[in-house]
């Protein structure tokens, strides 16, 4: 049995696919985010994430920007540096953030 090295595997077909793939995800989910919770807010929600929070504070509606800026950085790293564990962990990240999204429509009332 023959093991390829890591960087045989970062140049093997199904890489630099599953890469964009899980870095477009990252992005999406992450505008879903900021619009849902944007939502959630309107509606009287409040935000649990105490960064987030202290972020919406301080910075009124520009807190997206770090939002997304801290997303962008996350995809980034996808597409620098794909292997199994980086897509294991962001793309549980990812499906954590889909639930999020989906609990703030459903607490704004539009799920």
């Amino acid at each position: 049995m023959s093991f390829q090295r890591t960087a045989d595997l970062q140049t093997s077909n199904w890489y630099l696919p599953m890469a964009f793939l899980i870095a477009l995800s990252v992005i999406l989910v992450s505008i879903l985010d900021v619009v849902s919770t944007n939502a959630g807010l309107r509606a009287g929600a409040v935000e649990l994430n105490p960064l987030f929070a202290a972020l919406q504070y301080s910075l009124g509606s520009w807190w997206v920007v770090p939002k997304i800026g801290f997303q962008l950085v996350t995809a980034g790293i996808v597409l620098w540096q794909p292997s199994p564990t980086v897509f294991s962990c962001v793309g549980a990240v990812v499906v954590f953030n889909a639930f999020v999204v989906i609990n703030n429509f459903g607490l704004a009332g539009i799920l």
